[in-house]
């Protein structure tokens, strides 16, 4: 008499969950760096709005007798056209708005180095002191902002970013 061999296939088997393991494992793998590609997007976008606020303070520190005109809201939403030469306030806003619309990086003709949908804010808080705000729209929705900035402007306020700081303007004039 033949034993009966039960085992028929386990290998077949075994090389499919492996597989299936495997799979899973890859579709993890894929999901990761796609979270990671958003990630880093936001991440830059964050930086170039911390890079134009950190333009706008120090314009704001050289013009510092003319801080009060700098005072706008939504900065960058509409082209400039082209800057005056005086009075430097406006000057620097032109400027700060083409920097926010993305002039500094151009392909084609086309203003392409500017996070998306931004605009600036700056707010007198009295005291010489003045917040700066750079809002966007962001990838991936998250809580919004709570700045004031470009609020009720975008269709998704869970996509609003936003980065902030507060200027103060030193009164150099006091004894």
């Amino acid at each position: 008499m033949k034993p009966v061999r039960s085992e028929r296939g386990a290998a077949l088997l075994e090389v499919l969950v492996a597989m299936l393991v495997v799979a899973f494992g890859a579709l993890g793998f894929v999901g990761l760096q796609a979270r990671t590609a958003v990630t880093t997007l936001e991440g830059y976008e964050r930086a170039q709005a911390l890079v134009l606020l950190n333009d706008i303070a120090q314009r704001m520190n050289a013009n510092r007798t003319a801080a009060a005109a700098y005072v706008a809201n939504n900065i960058g939403v509409n082209d400039p056209g082209t800057c005056p030469a005086t009075p430097l306030a406006a000057r620097d806003l032109c400027e700060w708005s083409n920097q926010i619309r993305g002039a500094a990086v151009q392909q084609s003709g086309n203003k392409v180095g500017a996070v998306q949908a931004a605009r600036g804010c700056i707010e007198a808080l009295g005291g010489n002191e003045y917040m700066l705000s750079v809002v966007w729209q962001g990838v991936q929705a998250t809580g919004a902002t709570p700045l004031a900035c470009g609020s009720g402007q975008y269709a998704d306020e869970t996509l609003r970013r936003g980065v902030s700081v507060v200027l103060h303007i030193a009164d150099l004039t006091a004894p």
